[in-house]
C-alpha cells in the first residue's frame, strides 16, 4: 500500500512539472514580446514598432485616422467615419489581433517580433 502511494505522488508531481513547462512554453511562444503594427491603408502599408509611443495620421477616403501606439499598445483614437465604432475597439498587442475602419479603409494588424517575417516563402497547387 506505501509504495502505492510514493507512486501516485511521484506521478502526480511528473504531470504537474509537464504542465507547467507546456505553460511555460506556449506563453514563450504565443507571445512575441514587443511586436510590430502593421497599417494597412489606400495609400499603402506601413509598419511600426509598439516599443515606441507615438501618433500617427493614416489618410483614407473619408479624411485622417489618428492610430495612437503607447505602451506596447495601439488603438484608434479618431475616425472620420460616420458610427466611429473602430475608436471603441479596445487597444491591441497580441499577434494576429486587429482593428477596422472599414468606411476609412483602415486596417490595423498586429504581427509578430522583430525576428518573424510575414511574408510568404512559397505557394503550391
Amino acid at each position: 500500500m506505501k509504495r502505492w502511494y510514493k507512486t501516485l505522488i511521484g506521478d502526480t508531481l511528473i504531470l504537474a512539472l509537464c504542465i507547467l513547462a507546456l505553460l511555460f512554453i506556449s506563453k514563450k511562444t504565443y507571445s512575441q514580446g514587443s511586436g510590430y503594427v502593421q497599417i494597412q491603408a489606400s495609400g499603402g502599408t506601413y509598419r511600426y514598432s509598439l516599443e515606441t509611443n507615438r501618433t500617427i495620421n493614416v489618410a483614407g477616403p473619408l479624411g485622417d485616422t489618428i492610430v495612437v501606439i503607447e505602451d506596447g499598445h495601439a488603438h484608434i483614437e479618431d475616425s472620420p467615419c460616420p458610427t466611429k465604432s473602430c475608436t471603441q475597439q479596445k487597444p491591441i498587442a497580441d499577434p494576429h489581433t486587429w482593428i477596422a475602419c472599414l468606411p476609412n479603409e483602415v486596417l490595423l494588424t498586429i504581427v509578430g517580433g522583430p525576428d518573424q517575417d510575414m511574408e510568404v516563402d512559397d505557394v503550391s497547387n
